[in-house]
């Protein structure tokens, strides 16, 4: 019904409103002729290049209950297509409008992504295929939406999906894929089907937006350009009655886009694109997401969710921090804390903006937190660990602590970034709603304690393969060698903690922190035997040092993620009637949780402590890894969202 409407649509309205209708048709057919031209691609580039999308890639759009702007909207609908934010390195809301506008030229492009290898072995059954052609979607992965329609692929996918479960979910994910493409593209020329207009009222229950299609009864001029041309018009919205000057010019706008777009004319399309982008926020002012905020999400998208910045700046200040520790050199270790600290700004303004981006969607700043899927929970996760490094960093001033969470940092932030296009599926980086079931304030508290858990067992895995590097290195194995000194326990640190570091280990936490902005650092006067027997005393103590550091976030980890498995059990019960229901997700916790409670029990009962706490870190890691990621891309269960 909406494909048939929007053919109505821009039928009537480009035959009645156009103002040189025979110029237009000349230059549609130029269009047509220059198509079947080995010129073709040129002219698209060059038609490319002349479009400019800024106003328009700014506009509100309602997709899936959140407000986003179309720029969010393209890159999320380009993304599920093809698995990239990008195609022929065109940005997103380009290749939309030109699929909408331009149908035909996309359904025998291969651009449809089949992410799944195996599935990508079933197309070789398809006897009317060539051996080349079978062997490209192989290797490519990629379809056009023309073979996907045909039958005998339908039947095909139909079969694999009922006897291979395995690869259910992948078929799937190609149909969802293709569904997006027929979505946008469909088979005649059409406005991208988006929810672009606001509600009538600021009235809580008013929150719905709506379709172009929709408001053609409020469109006084546009309703009888339908009426004379034997259109269909649907009858008025409520509320919207004193508005009906703004959508003819919204639904004029509209039409001339299209038009100008079929025709290949720039400069007129940014004029009409121009002209949409001024009188959509007019149809209610009151509701209307901000220009500040719809421009702060479009740069918040070209800067990758600030997730690169981040990682940059993460891994210089593990850089520094890791050759301080190994060089002992002062200065090193500052500009670490300093990089760090530039970092740590850049993620909490990444975490800051999305929830001032969401907040308009759920009406208040508390259910807006981003903390509800696998992207979120991560980039919080990392955020935690970033916090207690920093804390620790600047209490103890050695190093150890910053290398560890600079490195949480940026590998987190890197994999945000990555993953999407690695495993090939959407992780959430795109600002979403979860289930209403779901919203509760245990949420927060319950996901809020397991990610901050999480971080710290990231610390306490970067600490351990540290740690098993060092013991190598001094031993020539990773065997046990049985030698208290290499534990803290053994060692006696906790009384000399603060004197084996070096450089500004022995300033304290106000000190440290002035020198991190460049205040003067004191000289201190040591003679060559002093600075050689602390070399010597650095060396012997390095391992225990690390062992103790590692200590100290285990057992905050355990402690932590305890807690946050009961306030998991308190929100279970209180969303889905039940404590406990051995979800895959709630038994790989529980197993997470018992590694580091054989981790605290190792600290009392065995010998070779050190050694034991290195080793458990590395596995506890594997096994909450797997529970954050692997359960989520595995398996089934209710804790699949993240």
């Amino acid at each position: 019904m909406n494909r048939i409407a929007n053919s109505d649509y821009s039928n009537s309205v480009n035959t009645t409103i156009t103002r040189q209708g025979r110029i237009g048709l000349a230059l549609l057919m130029i269009v047509a002729l220059l198509a079947c031209s080995p010129s073709m691609a040129r002219a698209a580039d060059d038609f490319a290049s002349q479009v400019d999308l800024a106003n328009l890639r700014a506009i509100s759009v309602q997709h899936n209950q959140t407000l986003k702007t179309f720029d969010s909207y393209a890159r999320q609908m380009i993304s599920s297509i093809t698995g990239r934010q990008a195609l022929d390195g065109r940005e997103a809301v380009f290749t939309v409008l030109d699929m909408s506008f331009r149908p035909e030229a996309y359904h025998d492009r291969q651009i449809i992504k089949i992410r799944h290898v195996p599935l990508r072995e079933e197309f070789r059954s398809l006897d009317f295929l060539d051996d080349a052609e079978k062997a490209r979607i192989v290797k490519e992965g990629k379809i056009s939406l023309t073979l996907w329609e045909d039958q005998r692929v339908q039947r095909l996918m139909g079969n694999v999906q009922a006897s291979a479960t395995h690869k259910a979910d992948a078929v799937q994910q190609l149909a969802n894929a293709a569904g997006a493409m027929e979505f946008l593209c469909g088979h005649q020329a059409k406005f991208p089907h988006m929810a672009i207009i606001a509600p009538a009222t600021d009235a809580l229950t008013d929150h719905a937006w709506h379709l172009l299609e929709e408001v053609w009864g409020n469109a006084p001029k546009i309703s009888q350009v339908l009426n004379d041309n034997g259109g269909s018009v649907p009858p008025p919205l409520a509320n919207y009655q004193d508005r009906g000057g703004v959508f003819d010019a919204i639904l004029l706008h509209a039409s001339d886009l299209m038009e100008a777009w079929k025709k290949q004319d720039g400069t007129a399309v940014n004029e009409a694109a121009n002209r949409l982008a001024e009188m959509l926020p007019r149809v209610n002012p009151a509701v209307y997401p901000s220009s500040i905020k719809r421009d702060a999400e479009v740069l918040y998208n070209k800067l990758a969710k600030l997730t690169i910045p981040g990682v940059m700046f993460y891994f210089a200040a593990f850089v520094c921090f890791l050759m301080s520790t190994r060089a002992g050199v002062g200065n090193l270790r500052l500009w670490g804390l300093r990089l760090f600290l530039i970092a740590f700004a850049v993620h909490t303004l990444a975490i800051a903006v999305r929830w001032w981006l969401v907040e308009k969607s759920v009406g208040n700043w508390f259910d807006a937190i981003p903390i509800k899927n696998q992207f979120e929970s991560v980039m919080f996760s990392a955020w935690f660990g970033a916090l207690l490094g920093l804390i620790l960093e600047l209490r103890r001033s050695r190093g150890i602590f910053g290398t560890a969470a600079s490195f949480v940092g940026w590998m987190s932030l890197l994999a945000l970034f990555a993953t999407p296009y690695v495993a090939g599926r959407d992780i959430g980086g795109e600002i979403s709603q979860v289930q209403g079931v779901l919203m509760s304030y245990w949420l927060y508290i319950h996901v809020t304690l397991v990610t901050a858990s999480y971080a710290l067992i990231s610390m306490g895995f970067a600490l351990g393969i540290w740690w098993l590097i060092r013991y190598y290195r001094a031993y020539g194995t990773i065997k046990k060698v049985p030698s208290r000194q290499i534990s803290s326990d053994g060692a006696e640190m906790d009384g000399n903690f603060d004197a084996l570091g070096g450089g500004a280990a022995s300033l304290g936490f106000a000190r440290t922190l002035a020198m991190i902005f460049f205040a003067r650092r004191p000289r201190i006067e040591t003679s060559r035997a002093t600075r050689a027997a602390d070399a010597v005393e650095h060396n012997r103590s390095f391992l225990a040092t690390l062992d103790l550091c590692n200590l100290v976030v285990l057992q905050l980890a355990f402690w932590i993620l305890g807690l946050g498995i009961v306030c998991g059990a308190i929100w279970a019960d209180e969303s889905w009637g039940r404590p406990w229901g051995w979800d895959p997700k709630e038994t790989f916790a529980l197993v997470t949780w018992i590694v580091y409670l054989i981790v605290v029990h190792t600290r009392i009962a065995a010998k070779d402590k050190a050694w034991w706490t290195a080793v458990l870190s590395i596995i506890g890691f594997g096994v909450m890894l797997f529970n954050w990621i692997g359960v989520n891309f595995f398996l089934v269960g209710l804790h699949s969202y993240a």
